[in-house]
């Protein structure tokens, strides 16, 4: 298992636009061949993560901690298919078997860099508008939105483009540490740099998984438990395209 370097792009692979679509494809590849695995470990983990949230305020920051956890055990799973082996809802809880302590400073990291676009995003709101225009938001005020109509749009366009880099430091980081053995820190690093030289490919499959999503809900939402893992998978697909193993 060769292991990255962030200080370097060269090891990193970029990959036609067409790739955008082919990591879903694949993601569905590897949900089709064991779905009802797959089904189970959605519905898994969408029961843990609900009964985390009763628990006021630490049940959220769990969540969002232990998130990576998860993830990079779905990884070992597509692993293990890849290499003929099985895939199970076990695999959900291989994280915690394997790299724990970095994946959850990388779930500690993400928590840390949300908590600091919340409050940036509300000194804006503040310094734009002032605390009254956080009142009547919050009693539903739709009067006070129609005339600060511009000002909203603003703070969502800029809460957008601060969010947007925090997903692609995010978005390979469990694969990474997990399978590379990177650290939290080079994780983050790599799936940035990961994502930004491949950014066009990464639009189409951000515009088709927007329009599979739409069509998801339709059906009260039972579509999502399709969905959620054909992207889970297809974060594999395409880690496995730009992280390629020598």
């Amino acid at each position: 298992m060769a292991n990255l370097s962030p200080s370097t792009t060269s090891q990193l692979k970029v990959v036609d636009v067409g790739r955008g679509m082919a990591w879903l494809t694949g993601g569905f590849d590897y949900f089709k061949k064991d779905a009802l695995a797959w089904i189970g470990v959605t519905i898994l983990l969408f029961v843990i993560t609900l009964a985390l949230s009763f628990v006021p305020v630490l049940g959220s920051v769990a969540v969002q901690i232990l998130m990576p956890v998860f993830i990079a055990g779905l990884m070992l799973g597509c692993r293990a298919r890849e290499q003929g082996g099985e895939f199970n809802v076990v695999h959900l809880f291989a994280g915690f078997r394997q790299q724990t302590g970095q994946l959850i400073v990388l779930g500690l990291l993400y928590l840390a860099a949300v908590i600091v676009l919340v409050i940036l995003i509300l000194i804006l709101t503040i310094i734009g508008m002032g605390t009254g225009f956080l009142d009547n938001l919050g009693e539903g005020d739709v009067v006070t939105l129609r005339e600060n109509f511009r000002f909203v749009m603003l703070v969502v366009l800029i809460t957008l483009a601060l969010y947007v880099p925090l997903i692609m430091a995010i978005w390979f980081a469990p694969a990474l540490v997990v399978l590379r053995n990177a650290t939290a820190v080079d994780a983050v690093k790599l799936s940035f740099q990961g994502c930004l030289l491949n950014i066009i490919p990464f639009l189409l499959y951000g515009l088709i998984m927007l329009v599979l999503s739409i069509i998801a809900i339709i059906p009260l939402g039972l579509g999502f438990l399709v969905l959620v893992p054909v992207v889970m998978a297809s974060v594999y697909v395409a880690y496995r395209d730009i992280y390629p193993e020598k």
